[in-house]
């Protein structure tokens, strides 16, 4: 006999199967059971007949099952290519679990598929156990969201299609549309089952075809003309934040202005970068060229550093283009700002590239080239710098986002083209939750080693992300934490004036654990290292698990 609830689940898994989802990320319960019974046979070694292959991922904790899955959809996007991948919880306390990467894949732009069991109608209001309003429980932070009513005995097949076909089509986006759904993100699938909630060992049917085109509403992009060439002044800057891509390098070797790129930008290549940005911004040279900039054009969302925010602020003129999946969020004095970079953007009028001959970016290159070098020290910046040399071109590595990424911006080169790591960060928001478990999806995703860069808060703040159960897959990971004796980040801001006490209690949060038997106890191995010699031998041996290196650069 089969139950409505599992032949829906069936229904359902198949036909994301059938749009292009692979993983499935997976939280026990019971009200989910129905979910779990039919990706328990789809994820086997050996399926059922007719079952679709996918690959599950198990995890005790919704928070960090929720981050695995956004790495996972940050390792495939990395990889060129995106698919959304698939999160299934029960209800209650679960469902609200999700909402820290729900909201950093929102503002990142990563497609995830948000599958949450909850009670029928008939309970919903009376105080049945496990049961909360999680219908628009993540407001604005989803693409769509439906509550599904529960299934029942009679109906006929084709509605978990039709509902897997328009969930998976608005989290991936369309490029055709100008409203939040023209860009991934996620959505939420509230599904309400009825009891029996236990596997019925029902047969894998194919599943219904459906309409391909799924619509949300009316909100087209009209077709335009492309966008006017950015104003070819001499005294131009281009600023590449997170996800900008080549684009931004290719405004600038056009027009012969400087590209002040952060890491994770995709652009920090040839020669119109300016690696040494930072230090060059804090010197009274970089001051001068900085006031003489006629004109900023930004790509991608830079967020790291006040120096770049105030260049943007004070820009006589500022074009903004890609800047992430809330683009219309860009400054407000910007003169144009549009979703994508257009090709009139990488191009002068007169198809000519003025990388040659600009007197102004050689200016900055010289100003950058005349800078007192770095003295030499066992800190932040050093184990940074053994980080990048230990990766190769088109390698991807993840990289935390307090000091970690800042310690990058610091020391990375300008690479040559087609020489960069692909570095990656949650940019989203910022946060510094879920960053390991970001990496295991990462790794899990681009089936080969991931590394990672991270500080011991951040660490810390997400370590159940090793907690990989017996029957789950391990993938090759190296952390690589920078142990400095807390959120030392604040050093650097206004709150280092208050009275030391109450900085280091407030705010640094000294934390004092022992971080050898902490990797034991998950099944990872662990080494410390204390100088870059040291980290250098460590970085250079072969990622073949899961492995912790903790670079102690303080006590």
């Amino acid at each position: 006999m089969s139950y409505p609830s599992a032949a829906f689940a069936r229904e359902l898994v198949s036909s994301l199967a059938q749009r292009g989802v692979r993983e499935f990320v997976l939280c026990p319960g019971s009200r989910s059971g129905p979910l779990a019974h039919a990706l328990a046979e789809a994820g086997a070694d050996n399926p059922p007949l007719g079952a679709p292959g996918v690959d599950l991922h198990v995890r005790i904790d919704e928070r960090s099952a929720a981050f695995l899955g956004l790495g996972l959809a940050r390792g495939a996007a990395a990889t060129g290519q995106a698919r959304a991948v698939a999160i299934v919880t029960t209800s209650g306390t679960a469902v609200g679990n999700l909402l820290p990467a729900v909201m950093e894949a929102h503002h990142s732009g990563l497609p995830l598929l948000l599958l949450t069991a909850d009670r029928p109608g008939e309970l919903r209001g009376v105080g049945a156990n496990q049961t909360t309003d999680q219908v628009g429980i993540f407001g604005t932070f989803v693409r769509w969201s439906a509550d599904v009513a529960a299934p029942a005995e009679g109906d006929a097949p084709g509605h978990a299609a039709r509902l897997a076909n328009q969930a998976v089509g608005v989290a991936l986006g369309d490029p055709n549309r100008d409203d939040m759904t023209g860009t991934p993100g996620p959505v939420h699938l509230n599904l309400e089952f009825r009891d029996p909630l236990s596997a019925d060992n029902g047969v894998w049917d194919d599943p219904p075809q459906v309409d391909a085109h799924p619509t949300t509403g009316s909100h087209g992009i009209p077709i335009v003309d492309e966008p006017a060439p950015v104003p070819e002044v001499e005294r131009g800057l281009v600023i590449a934040g997170d996800g900008a891509g080549p684009a931004a390098r290719f405004i600038a070797e056009a027009h012969g202005w400087p590209l002040l790129a952060e890491p994770t930008s995709g652009a920090r290549e040839g020669d119109a970068c300016i690696p040494q940005y930072l230090d060059l911004l804090a010197a009274d040279a970089g001051r001068t060229l900085a006031n003489q900039v006629h004109q900023v054009v930004v790509v991608g969302r830079p967020t790291l550093t006040r120096q770049v925010q105030r260049l943007i602020a004070d820009a006589p003129a500022l074009m903004v283009a890609g800047h992430g999946a809330r683009w219309r969020e860009a400054p407000r004095h910007a003169e144009r700002v549009l979703r994508a970079v257009p090709a009139s953007w990488t191009q002068r009028s007169d198809g000519t590239l003025a990388l040659g001959d600009s007197a102004w970016l050689a200016r900055w290159r010289d100003a950058a080239g005349a800078l007192e070098p770095q003295a030499s020290a066992w800190d932040r910046r050093a184990v940074a710098q053994a980080f990048l040399a230990s990766l190769t071109p088109g390698e991807p590595a993840l990289l935390g986002s307090s000091g970690s990424i800042r310690a990058v911006d610091q020391v990375a080169p300008a690479w040559a083209v087609g020489d960069a790591p692909v570095l990656v960060a949650n940019r989203g928001l910022a946060g510094i939750d879920g960053t390991v478990s970001t990496t295991v999806g990462m790794a899990l995703a681009s089936r080969r080693p991931v590394s990672a860069l991270m500080g011991d808060v951040t660490f810390l703040h997400d370590v159940g992300g090793l907690l990989i159960g017996p029957r789950e897959t391990r993938p090759r990971v190296r952390i690589v934490v920078i142990n400095d004796g807390g959120g030392t980040i604040f050093g650097g801001l206004e709150h280092a004036a208050a009275p030391a006490a109450n900085v280091e209690r407030v705010f640094t949060t000294p934390h004092g654990v022992d971080l050898a038997p902490l990797a034991a106890a998950y099944g990872v191995t662990y080494t410390r290292v204390t100088n870059a010699d040291a980290l250098a031998r460590a970085l250079a041996a072969e990622v073949t698990g899961m492995e912790l290196i903790e670079a102690a650069v303080r006590g």
